[in-house]
């Protein structure tokens, strides 16, 4: 009897020992607000998901495998508030992997947004929310996320599935790199769907700049075209009382288009609760495909934050887009200009 209690014990110490050196923790983001629409089909009012932030639940955790090493796992699902469905049709479509850290860095295999899309996370002053849902210029920068089916929307959702993904560890005296694989899974041909993109960064003492480059070779379908490359580059230094920004962007596809995209913004605090953040976005695209031009645009985007507390805010935005006639770039009636107003609520737990 004594021997059976003895032995309770210990497993009750080992177990105790392992649960305290591993964590999993439960959270998400809830936005929705309301929106006004005119882009060239008609006025319409909207309450629409995630115009801040996608609206997500995720899990994730961390375990301490001993001598510096970690394992770490990411499950997040995308949701649209206004109707209560997942909002990309994947159970956890937004981000999904396993991998191990350490001195080394990040290792993670799975689904995650794409260097490209983080690169715009970190720069853009709106980074991927505000004025994405009413078609916006940001919808058609290039971030990545191949497509396998010709009814993924253009694929503007800036994630690879079946991929790589390695980060530097923070040890580096200001600088960084992310890189991703994501393979095609194509019998025969290890290139055809295949994926490839790498972002290099320096930050310190306010300034962060970065590069990024990207080759997807099944990029989009929908768009009729195999592969897309693009170079960005961006900049920002944060004042204090304002954090400027440059964004510069090339992408070219196999189909002979080539496009510039080019952004300057800031971000400026108005008190210690608020936040306005402005960009302009041009876009030049003068290459000739199937005979006639595809044209150019231009977008001016202005946004306001307000934090009620560390985890709920209010937000408004409006932008306005103008394009040229030849110009159906941003999803609309060639030519039509288009203006764009949000407002609403986001809570994160």
């Amino acid at each position: 009897m004594k021997k059976s209690f003895l032995a309770l014990a210990l497993m009750s110490a080992f177990s105790g020992a392992a649960f305290a050196q591993s964590s999993v923790t439960i959270y998400g983001i809830v936005d929705v607000g309301v929106q006004g629409l005119s882009n060239g089909n008609g006025k319409q009012a909207k309450v629409e998901s995630g115009q801040e932030s996608g609206s997500r639940l995720g899990f994730k955790g961390t375990e301490d495998l001993g001598g510096g090493l970690k394992a770490n796992f990411v499950l997040e699902q995308g949701i649209a508030v206004d109707t209560g469905a997942s909002s990309d049709n994947l159970t956890f479509g937004r981000r999904s992997f396993v991998g191990l850290s350490g001195d080394f860095g990040t290792v993670n295999l799975g689904r995650d947004k794409t260097p490209t899309f983080q690169l715009f996370d970190n720069f853009d002053p709106f980074g991927s929310g505000f004025i994405n849902n009413g078609g916006g210029l940001k919808a058609i920068y290039f971030i990545g996320g191949k497509s396998t089916t010709a009814t993924t929307a253009a694929n503007t959702t800036g994630r690879d599935s079946n991929a790589v993904f390695y980060y530097t560890p923070a040890t580096l005296g200001g600088f960084y790199a992310v890189g991703e694989y994501a393979a095609g899974e194509q019998a025969g041909d290890n290139s055809a769907g295949r994926s490839l993109g790498a972002t290099f960064g320096y930050k310190a003492d306010g300034l962060d700049i970065a590069y990024n480059y990207v080759k997807d070779n099944a990029y989009s379908a929908a768009l009729g075209v195999n592969g897309i490359k693009a170079n960005t580059i961006a900049v920002n230094y944060d004042f204090g009382v304002a954090k400027p920004v440059f964004i510069y962007q090339k992408k070219s596809d196999d189909a002979g288009v080539s496009t510039k995209y080019m952004t300057v913004g800031v971000t400026a605090p108005v008190d210690a609760a608020g936040k306005v953040v402005a960009t302009f976005t041009k876009v030049t695209d003068d290459t000739v495909k199937a005979g006639s031009a595809i044209g150019s645009a231009k977008q001016f985007a202005v946004g306001y934050q307000y934090a009620l507390s560390k985890r709920t805010d209010l937000y408004t935005a409006y932008a306005r887009t103008n394009q040229d006639a030849q110009s159906a770039i941003v999803n609309s009636k060639a030519g039509a200009n288009i203006n764009e107003l949000t407002a609403g609520v986001r809570h994160q737990f």
